[in-house]
């Protein structure tokens, strides 16, 4: 009756829906998807609840941990960084670095990291900033 690829094609047409202003029970909703690009979408949107949130932070896919990383929500409890930061899969750090919302504490700590995947993108973006962070960065405190 149905092809194959119903479940995924259904669910890849619901990520052109995030573009619309979408209710948190929508979020929620689209949050439980079994696709993991359609819980990412909704892991990066600063509008999604944040007890979804914060369940979606500790997703099985990698991909929707990223989108939780990279989601800049103003109030994002420094905690959930923290858990983050901690993630044994490198697209998940890297998106952290990325998100300007992360304190340039826990992106100092990353840099002295021994991980060579991402601790240059921590110091680089250190050293980008003014002040006493973009100083820690360029004097290579933060290695």
């Amino acid at each position: 009756m149905f092809s194959e690829n119903y479940s995924r094609q259904t669910a890849l047409a619901s990520l052109k829906d995030l573009d619309a202003d979408l209710s948190d029970r929508d979020l929620v909703t689209y949050a439980k998807s079994e696709e993991a690009m359609v819980r990412a979408a909704v892991a990066e949107r600063p509008s999604t609840p944040l007890t979804t949130l914060l369940k979606l932070a500790r997703d099985e896919s990698p991909t929707v941990r990223a989108g939780v990383a990279k989601n800049r929500r103003p109030e994002m409890p420094e905690q959930v960084y923290q858990d983050l930061a901690g993630d044994k899969v490198v697209e998940v750090v890297l998106a952290l670095i990325a998100n300007p919302q992360v304190p340039d504490a826990l992106i100092a700590k990353l840099g002295r990291q021994f991980h060579k995947e991402y601790s240059g993108a921590a110091r680089e973006r250190l050293s980008s900033k003014s002040g006493a962070a973009g100083l820690l960065g360029r004097v290579g405190i933060a290695r």
